[in-house]
């Protein structure tokens, strides 16, 4: 009998010995490295950020209140105001210091929508007190387009842009029509100005690299005089 209990004993252990066996088997064949892992990360986003005249234009877009024009002194006529053969300008200044990103700046100049002075023209521009620029023709609108480059060095950028009433032979109103508008007309002009970011790798010609925005074509070959 006791030998019996025995034997018993002995198979009883010798399965548990052989289950061991089996479980550390399996295990050493079907082990896999198991690692989890996870992260985040932030871009920081290019600043465009435009003051004209000082102002967010962002934010604001419309800065007719900050553009201030100047009637060149005339003998004959009453300061600060305007009359044929008057001339004067305005500025516009670009401040791009906060922008990021290279980017094209297209500035058009109209008359106004309600102005009624027809011989209102443009004539030229400048650009940082440089010389005189001519439009192709003066005409009642011109436009320059100017490419600026990726951390150029001028970030500040004023434009003087120089008008006539036109009274020479290229003038399309008369004498009455020059009475008409001192009585019951109006003299004004519209600027718009165009930032779009160049999204190419291809550099234009910017101005932080010296280079003069591009004019009209066919400039006038009769310079326009600084006032």
């Amino acid at each position: 009998m006791n030998k019996i209990i025995k034997n018993r004993k002995f198979r009883l252990l010798l399965a548990c010995i052989s289950l061991l066996l089996l479980v550390d088997m399996i295990q050493d064949s079907y082990a896999k490295y198991v690692t989890s892992a996870e992260g985040e990360t932030n871009f920081t986003i290019a600043s465009w950020i435009f003051l004209v005249n000082q102002q967010d234009v962002i934010n604001n877009s419309d800065f007719t209140n900050t553009i201030t024009p100047v009637i060149n002194s005339n003998a004959n006529i009453k300061a600060g105001t305007i009359a044929p053969t008057s001339t004067g300008y305005f500025d516009v200044t670009i401040d791009s210091t906060d922008v990021e990103v290279a980017y094209d700046e297209t500035i058009t100049l109209t008359t106004g929508a309600s102005n009624t002075v027809e011989d209102l023209i443009f004539t030229g521009y400048t650009l940082n007190s440089g010389s005189t620029v001519a439009f192709a023709s003066n005409s009642s609108s011109a436009s320059i387009t100017v490419n600026h480059n990726l951390n150029e060095q001028t970030t500040v950028n004023t434009y003087r842009f120089f008008i006539e009433w036109d009274d020479g032979i290229n003038a399309t109103m008369d004498n009455a029509d020059d009475v008409d508008a001192s009585t019951s007309g109006e003299a004004s002009i519209a600027v718009n100005i165009h930032f779009i970011q160049r999204a190419t790798n291809n550099q234009g010609s910017g101005s932080g690299s010296g280079s003069e925005p591009v004019p009209d074509p066919d400039p006038d070959p009769d310079p326009v005089p600084d006032p």
